[in-house]
């Protein structure tokens, strides 16, 4: 006993965990799983009891670490090529380990996961074209098929030939999943990703055009959005205002008051409609020449006849996530489960909404593409929050923490659009939520942030359920419609991050 509790002695947790581990597979060998407590393994090391219960205070915590140890001693549980070979090997070599103690399918079924080989079949899945939900599912399958064939054989339900048993259910299951898989195809990155690039895309036309429009005319960006909605729009209220640029009524207020003070805007009194006065509609024509300028631009390198398809698959895509908007708009006021996903399926089969007959205008190029965005957005936001109880703005702030971490403070206030005291709340309310991490120096603005482990998960949930509903908008369009929109979207994207590009670096030598 002596020498038991000279082993606790080693230096670090670890240590002392991989003692009590392997003192409780000894425990299980000669007494079995009913025995394996925290009293037999302390007494087996001669230790006190709280001893194994400080560093194990719960029997699955004692029985992990025992998985664990099993499974490590079982060569080849990672091996095989692709996630076929992969998914094969881990269902024999966890099998093997189950078999090799006693009651050693009864203690891997204790596990919220059976098979603790952290052997990324997950990820091979993914790349083989199965969503999150299905390579959790196709693992769980061979998961539990191994599990129980495991349990059959040490309760005394032997075949006639249990090796060869196993492996015509596991090629059956293996065969069932590979089916699957063909039926959904390889991921289609383009589609998947299009919503991020989409983001972006918008985000670097707007800084952009931020810089730009700052040279010549010196207003602000909300200022400029005011000016240019009130010269397509006419007379309109506060309210409205503030409604339509998605932008709380304190900050429209406040800019009325800059721009009346100035004299662009009139209002006859405090609740009577915002006018354009005769500057202001002056400056808010050479606002929109400027702006249809830059439209033009991104258009360079696209010809007519992919600008007429590019405009044709975007008003496809604009109903579908008008569409998709209204299923989570109408999920989200219900009782459904915060995990629950949109039946895709559902809307396939109401029939796909017809087209909204947007025109072909080199000119006009960005409003659609924004109105698709806030669509896509809005909707995502009432997905996201049911599945991960995070805001759309902590979504948001999420993702661009999980961008390129770690990223500082000044970076991620700049990238949000936002004052710093909305974005310190949100911050903070996300590191007391274990889901983002500061380092650096003391202080806030001095501070980096990135993801916890946890935050990791979610951004994870966040990016997949992106990716799910970026695929149903393209589900059915037709294959050569689709490049060609690609092809179209890749100029337009390039050309928005050589515009970016061109007036930062003339902002530069503006300062120099």
């Amino acid at each position: 006993m002596e020498n038991g509790k000279a082993m606790l002695e080693i230096p670090g947790m670890e240590a002392e965990r991989d003692k009590i581990a392997a003192a409780a597979l000894a425990v299980l060998d000669e007494a079995g799983l009913e025995q394996c407590g925290a009293a037999a393994v302390s007494a087996r090391l001669g230790v006190p009891q709280a001893v194994v219960e400080r560093l194990f205070p719960a029997p699955e915590d004692l029985f992990g670490a025992m998985a664990q140890r099993i499974a490590a001693d079982v060569p080849g549980a990672t091996g095989g090529e692709g996630w076929h070979g992969r998914l094969a090997h881990r269902a024999v070599a966890g099998r093997q380990a189950m078999l090799s103690r006693r009651d050693g399918s009864r203690l891997f079924a204790r596990l919220p996961l059976p098979l603790p080989l952290g052997d990324g079949t997950i990820d091979m899945l993914r790349d083989a074209g199965a969503s999150v939900g299905q390579a959790e599912a196709a693992l769980g399958l061979v998961d539990h098929l191994t599990l129980g064939a495991a349990l059959a054989e040490q309760s005394g339900v032997v075949p006639a030939d249990p090796q060869e048993a196993f492996e015509r259910q596991l090629d059956l299951a293996l065969r069932g999943i590979a089916a699957m898989l063909d039926a959904r195809g390889p991921r289609d990155e383009r589609r998947s990703n299009f919503q991020s690039r989409l983001w972006v895309f918008l985000r670097n036309a707007r800084e952009s055009a931020n810089i730009a429009f700052a040279r010549t005319v010196h207003i602000n960006e909300l200022d400029r959005r005011i000016l240019l909605l009130l010269q397509a729009r006419g007379d309109m209220t506060l309210a409205a205002i503030s409604t339509s640029n998605g932008v709380d009524k304190a900050q429209v207020s406040r800019a009325i008051k800059r721009m009346s003070d100035v004299s662009l805007v009139t209002r006859g009194g405090i609740r009577s409609p915002i006018r354009l006065s005769q500057s202001g509609r002056h400056l808010a024509e050479k606002l929109l020449r400027q702006a249809e300028l830059r439209n033009r631009e991104l258009t360079f390198g696209v010809t007519d006849d992919q600008l007429v398809i590019l405009f044709g698959v975007l008003d496809t895509l604009l109903s579908r996530a008008v569409a998709l908007f209204e299923q989570e708009r109408k999920r989200s006021a219900g009782s459904q489960r915060q995990t629950e996903q949109v039946d895709f399926q559902d809307l396939v089969n109401e029939g796909l909404p017809g087209d909204n007959g947007i025109a072909v205008d080199r000119s006009r190029l960005l409003p659609p593409f924004i109105t698709l965005c806030s669509y896509m957005l809005r909707g995502g936001a009432l997905a996201h929050k049911r599945r991960t109880g995070l805001s759309n703005f902590e979504t948001w702030v999420m993702n661009e923490i999980c961008r390129q971490p770690p990223i500082s403070w000044p970076q991620l206030v700049l990238a949000l659009y936002r004052d710093q005291s909305q974005a310190g709340r949100t911050v903070n309310q996300l590191i007391e939520r274990g889901l983002v991490e500061r380092s650096g120096r003391p202080g806030r603005r001095h501070g980096f942030f990135g993801p916890t482990e946890a935050g990791r998960q979610i951004h994870d949930i966040l990016t997949e359920t992106v990716a799910t509903r970026s695929e149903f908008l393209f589900q059915g369009i037709d294959e050569d419609r689709l490049d060609t929109f690609m092809s179209a979207f890749d100029i337009l994207f390039r050309n928005a991050e050589v515009q970016v590009a061109r007036e930062k670096a003339i902002q530069e030598m503006d300062r120099d």
